[in-house]
């Protein structure tokens, strides 16, 4: 049963390989696209759709590589990434999550929290794995359903 798994638990939190190589490659392979069907350099709206990409997929990449950042379930709290780039961490204690709920996307897929101080967010391409999503998600709604002491 989820509800007793040994905590705490620690999830990497980082843009799995695949975000990132897509977010470095949509620009490049764009640019290499347009050039093709037209026969000439890319420019005007075409240079630059395949140029704000490559920025993009830099600061992923970067993301990935110089901040280590995890998600953990701890014995009262979940702590989380969280903000711009998801780099700072907030502690959400368990008996301050009002709602839960799933939100599909392309590619992705979101664990909201509710909590009187805001919602927060489990994205599940930054997790390691679709098990990983799994397990988080049971254990957060085991949590919403339990009584709170």
């Amino acid at each position: 049963m989820c509800c007793l798994m040994n905590l705490p638990r620690q999830y990497s939190y980082n843009p799995r390989l695949w975000l990132v190589a897509l977010t470095l490659g949509a620009g490049p392979a764009w640019l290499t696209l347009m050039g093709l069907v037209c026969g000439c350099r890319p420019h005007g709206f075409t240079l630059w759709f395949g140029l704000i990409p490559i920025p993009l997929g830099l600061f992923v990449a970067g993301r990935r590589l110089i901040f280590k950042c995890y998600l953990v379930l701890d014995g009262d709290a979940l702590i989380l990434p969280t903000g711009f780039g998801r780099v700072r961490t907030t502690r959400i204690p368990y008996t301050s999550i009002e709602r839960v709920w799933e939100t599909r996307l392309p590619f992705t897929v979101v664990l909201s929290v509710a909590t009187k101080e805001g919602k927060f967010e489990v994205v599940s391409a930054m997790l390691p794995d679709a098990g990983s999503y799994i397990d988080v998600g049971k254990f957060l709604y085991a949590q919403v359903g339990r009584p709170n002491a």
